[in-house]
């Protein structure tokens, strides 16, 4: 008799992530995953984890943290993701999941769109996984520092960054695009153009 595994369908949508195609969305991500298994006959959805607006650098989130919840009391014993980037973008430490963690506690890890199945072969030994996990934590760092470089001219413009207001800044109600009217430092403290 074939083993049925129970598996946890996870997606993970980073605030970054909403700013791209709708590809990554979850909508798209868990509907990938559902017809993914549709034709395995030897997985069952025992649960779905969905971190919205979570970063993949670190691993504290809290339906990643359930799931592994689950792991340990013995609801699951598959994993199916998107892609490595959905589990984490940090080298080492998803590294670590899909080559020590998961195998000890054996656990059936799918990444659908690397082709990556720990049940049919050994891919995960192989150079691409862990090169793969290189390159979308290289890829989230230098997102954030085009993020924060971006946020960082727009202040400086005058544009729209977020709702709040920063300390020193009054709203320039003349210009719909720019939120900041210019501001002029004066005895070491930030002033409304007008009072100076």
């Amino acid at each position: 008799m074939k083993k049925i595994y129970h598996a946890a369908l996870y997606i993970r949508l980073s605030k970054d992530d909403l700013n791209k195609s709708e590809s990554n969305s979850v909508t798209n991500q868990k509907r990938l995953l559902e017809n993914y298994i549709n034709d395995k006959n030897d997985i069952d959805i025992t649960s779905i984890r969905i971190d919205d607006g979570y970063s993949g650098i670190n691993f504290d989130r809290p339906e990643f943290k359930a799931m592994i919840d689950d792991i340990k009391v013995g609801k699951i014993d598959c994993i199916i993701v998107k892609d490595l980037s959905r589990l984490g973008r940090n080298y080492i430490e998803t590294g670590f999941y899909i080559e020590k963690i998961f195998p000890f506690l054996g656990i059936r890890f799918i990444s659908v769109n690397d082709n990556i199945d720990t049940s049919e072969n050994s891919t995960v030994d192989s150079m691409i996984v862990p090169f793969k996990n290189f390159i979308n934590e290289a890829y989230s760092r230098d997102l954030s520092v085009k993020i924060r470089s971006a946020s960082e001219a727009r202040i400086k413009k005058g544009d729209l960054v977020k709702k709040t207001m920063p300390f020193g800044y009054v709203l320039d109600k003349k210009k719909e695009s720019h939120i900041f009217k210019n501001i002029k430092k004066q005895h070491g403290h930030l002033v409304p153009l007008e009072e100076c």
